[in-house]
């Protein structure tokens, strides 16, 4: 058997569609069903799909969910779990800087200034509440906690730190770190367990799969969404695509640097031009043709070898 470690990406409303579409399309390509990973890391919207596959919804049923088709008898009883309507009700904020102290070690040695987190903290709270995650995402799992490895990563807004809720010794139920994984900054309200308020964990990187470098897996994958092709990313067009792209790159060469192999999929021009339309629908299609554009290569050829041993 062997050891596969899955990585999904931030994403908003576009991420949960776009992983779904990765994970159904792997899933009838090559027969391996993401379920099965030994690890999944999730990334704001990544942690959506992270955890609904740890609530034991199959691949082929999170692609259905966002297309609308009828969901096998099993996906059905998971998905009715959730009860809590989804909301997002305005709370009163102040309009103070949120995380000052961020901002200042965003500026402290080795003197290499994080853009995202200096300016975050002179941003005032976001004023939306994601509550409804938590909840929801509580009901999705009713035992609380996977037993397999699930990590879902936020930023500490009091140091600008990095935390991996389900790997670092913090607190939170698993519908808490969600909701803190995916708490935008500016947009909605930070998420306070215990004595400490947590943002979206994209602030650090959109993919955080650096995580996985070190852990001997025999395969990682990565969905992100949040990323291009090489040739679909561009510092004038797009800054932020191009930023998240060039820290993913980082992060795939520190994996590499190990001997795991690693396949990306990421949207090329195409699956970009169906993101943009900002639909569900759309953004599931872009996930699965992306996933099968790199099914259809070399990587995909060595994902096939290596995966065909876990049955």
């Amino acid at each position: 058997m062997v050891s596969v470690g899955m990585v999904f990406s931030a994403g908003g409303a576009k991420g949960d569609p776009f992983h779904s579409g990765v994970i159904a399309a792997i899933a009838e390509h090559t027969g391996f069903d993401s379920r099965d990973a030994e690890l999944v890391v999730g990334t704001s919207a990544g942690s959506f799909t992270a955890t609904a596959l740890r609530a034991g919804l199959s691949p082929i049923d999170a692609e259905a969910r966002h297309l609308g088709r009828e969901l096998s008898a099993e996906g059905a009883a998971i998905v009715e779990r959730i009860v809590t309507p989804y909301a997002e009700p305005e709370v009163e904020r102040s309009l103070l800087p949120s995380a000052p102290r961020m901002t200042l070690n965003a500026m402290l040695p080795p003197w290499k200034i994080d853009p995202a987190r200096f300016a975050y903290g002179l941003l005032p709270d976001g004023k939306r509440s994601g509550a409804s995650i938590a909840a929801r995402i509580d009901e999705l799992l009713p035992d609380g906690w996977p037993k397999r490895p699930t990590w879902i990563v936020a930023v500490r807004t009091n140091d600008g730190r990095r935390i991996v809720f389900g790997r670092d010794d913090v607190a939170g139920t698993v519908g808490q770190a969600t909701q803190a994984s995916s708490a935008i900054p500016a947009f909605y309200t930070p998420v306070r367990i215990g004595d400490r308020s947590f943002v979206d964990g994209a602030l650090h990187s959109s993919t955080n799969a650096d995580l996985v470098a070190t852990l001997g897996f025999d395969l990682v994958i990565v969905s992100s969404v949040k990323t291009a092709t090489a040739d679909a990313r561009s510092w004038r067009s797009d800054p932020e695509r191009a930023w998240f792209s060039n820290k993913l790159d980082n992060e795939l060469a520190e994996i590499r640097s190990t001997g795991t192999p690693v396949i990306v999929i990421e949207p090329d021009d195409t699956q970009l031009a169906l993101l943009a339309s900002g639909e569900r629908v759309d953004a599931c299609a872009a996930g699965r043709l992306a996933a099968e554009r790199v099914l259809a290569t070399s990587d995909g050829a060595g994902l096939r070898s290596i995966v065909e041993s876990t049955g």
